[in-house]
This record gives C-alpha cells, sequence and structure tokens, in this order.
C-alpha cells in the first residue's frame, strides 16, 4: 500500500528498502515501548511518599511478602520474567488447567516443564481479568485464593485475600492516552495479501 511505503520511509530514512519484517517489528516495539502506567500508588510509596498507599494496602504488600508471593512475582513488574510450575504445592483443578496447553513443555518436551509457565506480572492486574492462561478466573479475589493453595499451599483468611487484593490494586498506573493514527486505506488496486508457507 503506498501510504503504509511512504511513512515506512520517514520512520527509516537510511534503508533503500524500508518496508520489511524486522522494520515492522521495530515500529510496534517502539510503540509498545510507549505503554507504560507510571506513578501507581505502589511507585510512589517505593519513592518514600509512605502516605501513597493505605493501611490495608501495606497490609497486603506485607501478606505478600511474608506469604511467599513475592518469590515468583519480583522485580520491576512483579514478576513476567521467570518460569514456574501451576500447581506447586496442589495439583489445580482441571477448571483452571488450559485445554491442550502445558506451557513449556510444548518448546522443551521435557517431561519436568508439564504445566510450567511464565508467572504473570502483576503490573495493572486488578484490570485484566480473566486470569490465569486458561481464562478461567474471572475474580481476582478467587484468583488470589487459588494461588495461595495450589502455589504456596496456604488457606488465607477472608481478610487476608482482602487485603492482598488491596495491594495488588495498588499496582494500578495511569494509562497512557493513546492517539490513533489515520492508517492508510486500501483500495481495489492493493495486493492481496499472501501467505508463503
Amino acid at each position: 500500500m503506498p501510504g503504509y511505503v511512504v511513512l515506512f520511509n520517514n520512520a527509516f530514512p537510511n534503508e533503500a528498502r524500508p518496508v520489511t519484517f524486522e522494520n515492522f517489528a521495530k515500529a510496534i516495539e517502539a510503540f509498545e515501548a510507549t505503554l507504560i502506567t507510571p506513578a501507581a500508588p505502589f511507585d510512589q510509596y517505593l519513592e518514600g511518599n509512605t502516605h501513597a498507599l493505605d493501611d490495608q494496602q501495606k497490609s497486603g504488600l506485607a501478606l505478600f511478602m511474608a506469604k511467599g508471593c513475592s518469590s515468583c512475582h519480583n522485580g520491576i513488574n512483579l514478576g513476567g520474567q521467570a518460569y514456574f510450575p501451576f500447581g506447586v504445592m496442589k495439583k489445580p483443578d482441571a477448571s483452571v488447567l488450559p485445554d491442550a496447553d502445558k506451557g513449556r513443555f510444548a518448546v522443551t518436551r521435557a517431561v519436568g516443564d508439564e504445566y510450567v509457565f511464565r508467572a504473570a506480572p502483576l503490573r495493572n492486574v486488578a484490570l485484566r481479568a480473566p486470569y490465569f492462561h486458561s481464562g478461567q478466573v474471572w475474580s481476582l479475589k478467587q484468583a488470589v485464593a487459588l494461588m495461595s493453595e495450589i502455589q504456596l499451599g496456604t488457606k488465607l483468611s477472608d481478610r487476608e485475600e482482602n487485603d492482598i487484593i488491596s495491594f495488588l490494586n495498588s499496582l494500578t498506573g495511569r494509562l497512557p492516552k493513546i492517539e490513533y493514527p489515520i492508517l492508510p486505506t486500501r483500495t481495489n488496486t492493493t495486493p492481496k495479501p499472501s501467505i508463503d508457507r
């Protein structure tokens, strides 16, 4: 599409043929890098504002660390950089296991990698239902209860669950304002896409 050729020429001016898969990936990567959600109450708390979290959120943070949640959900995104078995202490109910998805096993074919998944990052987790790789859990409360039992081998009290949920809500940052571009439109002379196999 000629309009995209112009846009790619502008974005990659030093390349003779800028419309490539690699440049397409770079363009998406550049856009995704803008999708940050700063200024979450938890971030403000880490920066020294002791009033950024209320007492319930502070209690939830303490429980999150003391119960062992932070052993998998850590780092700047509170997870996302390591793989763990889904069901360390207790096998999850079949209703929350993904159908036909055995996690890392699909890549490694190692029996020990069956139902091993990346620990999901918890940034903005309160906005991202459904939960787990199966997408079968729609309540953050249910997700916290399940994770405590199957991953940590402990049953949380209702108050502990609510405190952890309150802390997880403090991980919601300011959502970016996205200005949608007006993209070139397809015309009758635009070649149809083809997939080389």
